[in-house]
């Protein structure tokens, strides 16, 4: 798998790796260590053509600037593989940049995650997946419901994480946000 995404800025990346180190002391959580990079994604595909890819990330790039997310609590995407994550708050900044990679990337992208669809997508902090069950998702609820999620994080860029089967996710592309006059009015 493939994602566009941007990594957290710190101290939030530190914060996040150490909820991910006490889930997996305390409740064996394991899976994230597939994608160890604190982030939220833009967008998920199987695959991408890089070459093409990369014009197009420089170009969303030098048109953005700088901006901020907030988080707010706890969520949880239900079903055959539960997520547990930070919710990140959409603001229309973050929407028009969505649509943009959105629009952008979709010709260089192989079998793209409906999730990340402009009408579905939903921005978050994963901090638990792929080994939840029914024991180690109550662990992990009791773990986290009593701390409060309301951050204030600085955007700076926009990356590639890309992942080959039964390897360790890593960053394979970034570019930094260059432009004042981003996001323009629709």
């Amino acid at each position: 798998m493939f994602g566009i995404v941007s990594l957290l800025a710190e101290p939030y990346y530190s914060m996040v790796e150490q909820l991910w180190r006490e889930l997996e002391l305390d409740c064996g959580l394991e899976g994230i260590k597939v994608t160890p990079i604190p982030h939220f994604s833009w967008h998920v595909a199987r695959a991408y053509d890089l070459e093409s890819l990369r014009p197009v990330l420089q170009d969303i790039a030098a048109a953005a600037q700088p901006f901020h997310i907030r988080t707010t609590g706890l969520g949880l995407f239900s079903g055959p593989k539960p997520v547990v994550f930070i919710n990140v708050v959409n603001t229309p900044e973050m929407l028009r940049l969505h649509k943009l990679v959105w629009e952008r990337t979709r010709p260089y992208a192989h079998d793209i995650s409906p999730f990340y669809a402009p009408q579905s997508w939903i921005p978050h902090i994963t901090l638990a997946h792929n080994d939840l069950n029914w024991s180690v998702l109550s662990c992990a609820i009791q773990k986290l419901a009593y701390q409060t999620f309301d951050w204030e994080i600085q955007v700076s860029s926009i990356s590639v994480i890309s992942q080959a089967q039964d390897l360790v996710g890593e960053e394979s592309l970034r570019y930094d946000f260059r432009n004042p006059a981003f996001p323009p009015a629709s």
